[in-house]
């Protein structure tokens, strides 16, 4: 989801899949034709449609997702489900996208001019600015810059002044290295 979001923002970037994916492409029009399971396409279309709803007159239409959509975040953000915001820390506050696996992933807000705490990375992270910028190291983040900070670095991104700095994180894991890693430590990891 972070990948394309920053995707939907970097006209140069969505250059470089388009023609990663005509390779791609190429590369399977080169293959022998391989057998399909008796169902398949079926199963395929199944997939990819959308659900059926009931309408006002209690008619099945297609489903628009309309309901869903938060006008607030661009694509594919605005599809996602996520919870309530919750305060983090002085000026920070994160709401969790539901995910799968060991991984974690949301929205981080973070007021002008304050830092989020110092921290390394136990595996790979990935943020993409959605409003606002931070600086980190020296380098500014502006809205659809991608960041994925390598795990060694011990770093600690600041929000620039102007508006909250609003981010779609994920990550594999975050380790504590300043004041606060007594608290990682209190919560076992």
């Amino acid at each position: 989801m972070v990948v394309a979001t920053h995707l939907g923002a970097c006209p140069l970037c969505r250059g470089t899949v388009a023609v990663v994916q005509a390779m791609g492409g190429a590369l399977l029009a080169e293959l022998p034709p391989a057998p399909m399971a008796p169902a398949a396409l079926e199963r395929l279309f199944a997939r990819i449609q959308p659900p059926e709803s009931a309408g006002p007159s209690g008619t099945t239409t297609g489903s628009t997702a309309t309901s869903c959509l938060k006008p607030e975040l661009p694509p594919p953000l605005n599809q996602c489900t996520f919870g309530a915001w919750w305060p983090i820390g002085l000026g920070l506050r994160w709401r969790p996208m539901r995910v799968r696996g060991r991984a974690w992933a949301g929205l981080l807000r973070v007021e002008p001019g304050r830092a989020l705490w110092r921290h390394r990375h136990a595996g790979l992270e990935l943020t993409c600015v959605l409003r606002g910028s931070y600086t980190d190291g020296g380098l500014r983040f502006h809205p659809g810059d991608l960041a994925e900070p390598e795990a060694e670095v011990d770093h600690q991104p600041v929000a620039d002044n102007g508006g909250p700095c609003v981010c779609v994180v994920a990550s594999e894991g975050v380790r504590l290295t300043g004041p606060r890693r007594l608290v990682q430590r209190l919560l076992g990891s």
